[in-house]
């Protein structure tokens, strides 16, 4: 699906553009993060030795690996908001394209989602406007090109998407919105994004 690959690309270039400012932000975070522990561990270590004398060591032991248990779990979790965040700031990033572009892209997502040629599209109100007047004729050539009817209608009905389309045929509705696809293809690209963050 070459309009899926884009998005894919997208996702992958927008990441790999931002990464250099979240990943500062991230090391930032994450020092914070070890300086507080070791702050902790340290006021902690001091309490334990005034409190016992036998068992001190034990007992800062036990407090320094829950400490760095505690930290790990902060990393992870300041790791996944900035992943979060990517996949946000990708969303917007895709519905902020250029009006040719856009339209390109939704043009071939088009294409490559209709079966017959006679369904039926509904789109965002934002896109309704957005796409030039005669986007409808030129995705139904390109349909009668590929041998398919060149009957796709387009809804006078909008949905609240952010971009993208649903493709309806008779009661059955397939979304092929941003937010859908991204959430459909997030497993796949979610590594290749962390490994581009971290």
């Amino acid at each position: 699906m070459a309009g899926v690959e884009k998005i894919k690309e997208k996702i992958l270039q927008d990441s790999e553009a931002k990464a250099n400012a979240i990943i500062a932000d991230a090391k930032k975070q994450a020092q914070e993060i070890i300086d507080n522990a070791n702050v902790k561990a340290a006021k902690k270590a001091e309490e334990i030795k005034k409190k016992a004398s036998s068992d001190a060591a034990d007992k800062l032991r036990i407090s320094n690996s829950m400490l760095e248990l505690e930290m790990r779990k902060d990393i992870l979790s300041t790791k996944q908001q900035l992943i979060e965040e990517t996949f946000k700031k990708a969303l917007e990033s895709l519905s902020h394209m250029n009006d040719g572009e856009y339209e390109a892209m939704l043009q071939s997502l088009v294409i490559k989602a209709v079966e017959t040629g006679e369904e039926e599209i509904l789109l965002s109100k934002q896109d309704k406007n957005r796409l030039s007047a005669d986007f409808s004729n030129k995705i139904n050539l390109n349909l009668a090109q590929i041998g398919k009817k060149g009957n796709l209608k387009f809804s006078d009905e909008a949905r609240n998407i952010i971009g993208g389309f649903v493709l309806k045929s008779g009661g059955v509705e397939m979304n092929y919105s941003f937010e859908a696809l991204l959430r459909m293809y997030r497993d796949e690209i979610e590594p290749e994004v962390a490994a581009i963050l971290f």
